[in-house]
């Protein structure tokens, strides 16, 4: 699953370089390494921190530009300019828009993937907590997902709030 992933953050990071005057086309290698670093970055520091509602809710958009009003886009935003700047020698200005334009084409695109059932969200989700999605789901921690959690979670509402937020129900 990473490496489809990465497949698509080389694909629109040589793509939006090439377009783009300010940045030279040998740096597209050095700006598609930063670009997947943030994004993974990003969404382990998500996921990490607990941030799943949101997670979901960014991955359930249907519209690149919307995506850039999430405080989770707009961190990996930040953390990407700056990377781009400091890392690979691009200017602030250079570095924003690029970093602006770019996080939310990739994610809409894993988002339509995902929706399209090319990619399998466990798959998504066991990419970025490093192969494990069952830990989020495991509501008891005894290490099993069983009935029990699943009935914990929609007690909760935890599982209807990540599923339904993540196929935009």
């Amino acid at each position: 699953m990473m490496d489809q992933i990465q497949q698509i953050i080389n694909q629109l990071t040589e793509k939006e370089v090439a377009g783009n005057n300010n940045i030279s086309n040998n740096l597209a290698g050095n700006v598609a390494n930063e670009t997947g670093n943030t994004l993974m970055e990003g969404l382990q520091n998500a996921i990490s921190g607990g941030n799943m509602g949101d997670l979901m809710n960014m991955f359930s958009g249907d519209n690149a530009n919307g995506l850039t009003s999430s405080p989770m886009v707009q961190n990996m935003i930040n953390s990407l300019s700056s990377k781009l700047g400091s890392n690979v020698g691009l200017d602030a200005g250079t570095s924003s828009n690029f970093a602006s334009s770019i996080i939310p084409q990739i994610i809409s695109m894993i988002t339509g993937k995902a929706k399209s059932g090319d990619f399998n969200i466990t798959d998504i989700l066991s990419s970025f907590t490093g192969g494990d999605a069952a830990k989020m789901f495991d509501q008891n921690g005894d290490g099993k997902l069983g009935i029990d959690d699943a009935i914990s979670a929609v007690k909760k509402g935890n599982l209807g709030d990540l599923l339904g937020g993540f196929f935009g129900k």
